[in-house]
């Protein structure tokens, strides 16, 4: 089992700067292109008297939500237009993240719920609009000055086809890097693929989103093997943590490889846990935790969060518990070549 290994610095730091005190909590910048005003109809007592919840999701908001719950200060940077988007920003501007909204022609998503029986169904839904120029190049900017504010900078991706172009992403990850800021990236698809020509630093990934699980099953030695591409994709040298639900995640991390094993709990609802499990890692590394303490409290918060419900919203005090039945255990490196 790995122990916390005490050294100059944590996983993923550009600099030599410490997590001491610059303030009450560390900052973490969120870049949030796709927002989703929800709105949820839930039966606890029969369809004679449902109760409805507004709300903002989609995997920025999400993550924001629990960067704040777990002891970060996130910095949400969204685009926020149409009548979905004014009703949106009604709702951020009680949440404890910073927002920092950009007005746009083009409105948000929104779509209509039903909660019954612990399943979710879509009764309706509206996709985004598309951006103009000057909006990207004015989120664009934002989500510079915002990571520049912070320790850390979460990428998210938006799941409409043409929606954000990609490109968008590699030239974020690429100004990052060269600023000095330690971005995290939970992305899927093209997006993916343009983060990691960029140079992210920490990539966090569902199994189910790796081209070719579907086919490969339970082959561990193939998942191994894509996660050390995608360590090394692009000429660069990135961590990358594989989650797979209830089973081990699994991480490469500067070459080594790393099994991180949660107990079993019931789940009320699984959806929000992986942005939990990306939400975790960046506080962890804006907080200048060590690799094992890192791993432990990022694959305990997306445990914590299915447990109940709510998207992203894991209690801290539950994580923290939690985190010290995780085991992380080193396992066998590849062989060369």
């Amino acid at each position: 089992m790995v122990d916390d290994v005490e050294g100059d610095r944590s996983p993923g730091q550009r600099s030599g700067d410490q997590a001491g005190d610059r303030g009450t909590r560390r900052r973490v910048a969120v870049f949030a292109p796709a927002p989703v005003l929800v709105a949820t109809f839930e039966y606890p007592q029969g369809e004679s008297s449902p109760e409805v919840a507004l709300n903002v999701g989609g995997q920025g908001p999400w993550v924001a939500r629990a960067i704040d719950a777990l002891g970060a200060h996130a910095v949400l940077v969204v685009p926020l237009g149409g009548d979905t988007g004014r009703v949106a920003r009604l709702l951020l501007e009680h949440e404890p993240h910073e927002l920092r909204a950009l007005d746009t022609r083009a409105a948000i998503a929104f779509y209509v719920e039903e909660r019954s029986g612990g399943e979710r169904t879509c009764i309706r839904d509206a996709p985004p609009g598309s951006f103009g120029q000057r909006e990207l190049d004015d989120l664009y900017s934002a989500t510079l000055a915002a990571a520049l504010d912070a320790d850390v900078c979460v990428i998210t991706g938006s799941p409409w086809a043409d929606h954000v172009d990609a490109s968008l992403m590699q030239r974020l990850t690429a100004d990052l890097a060269s600023l000095g800021t330690v971005t995290v990236a939970d992305l899927s698809g093209e997006q993916l693929d343009a983060a990691l020509a960029g140079g992210v630093d920490w990539l966090k990934i569902a199994r189910g989103e790796l081209a070719g699980a579907a086919e490969a099953g339970d082959d561990d030695c193939w998942l191994w093997s894509q996660a050390h591409a995608l360590a090394e994709a692009g000429g660069r040298h990135r961590s990358v943590i594989v989650s797979q639900g209830s089973a081990p995640a699994l991480a490469v991390v500067d070459g080594a490889r790393f099994s991180v094993s949660v107990p079993e709990l019931s789940t009320v609802d699984s959806r929000g846990s992986g942005d939990a499990m990306t939400a975790a890692l960046a506080t962890g590394l804006a907080e200048g935790r060590q690799l094992g303490a890192l791993l432990r409290r990022a694959s305990a918060a997306g445990a914590a969060n299915a447990v109940h419900k709510g998207s992203a919203t894991p209690d801290a005090v539950l994580v923290d518990r939690l985190a010290r039945a995780v085991t992380v255990d080193e396992q066998p490196s590849p062989p060369p070549g």
